[in-house]
């Protein structure tokens, strides 16, 4: 689930199933998805190299973001949730990432990330 959601050449509705209120950021990732930002988000792929449960309903992920291939973020720490039958990214996980990304341009960050 986790590469699947990282994996850029995977549509952005089914990405979007895979992340927690994924319907909120909706707007936010459709309209990113034609930017420069975007291009390279949508370039990039994820590793996962562990996974902690941590009941009862929440995962520790330890993962690697790739950019043709490459390594450009190692043993990143996520949080993944289950529920509804399944799991799906964190979307604590999804707006820290975007904090991170967007951190000079706060203004981009979508309201659903509580800022």
């Amino acid at each position: 689930m986790w590469q699947t959601f990282f994996n850029g050449a995977v549509p952005i509705p089914r990405r979007l199933g895979l992340l927690q209120n994924g319907q909120k950021f909706a707007p936010f990732v459709t309209s990113q998805a034609r930017t420069s930002l975007g291009a390279l988000v949508l370039a990039a792929s994820a590793k996962v190299s562990s996974v902690t449960l941590n009941p009862p309903a929440q995962a520790t992920v330890t993962y690697t973001i790739l950019l043709g291939g490459k390594p450009i973020a190692k043993n990143q720490s996520g949080t993944a949730v289950y529920g509804g039958g399944r799991w799906q990214v964190a979307d604590t996980t999804f707006c820290s990432l975007l904090h991170v990304a967007y951190g000079k341009k706060p203004k981009l960050i979508p309201a659903a990330c509580g800022s």
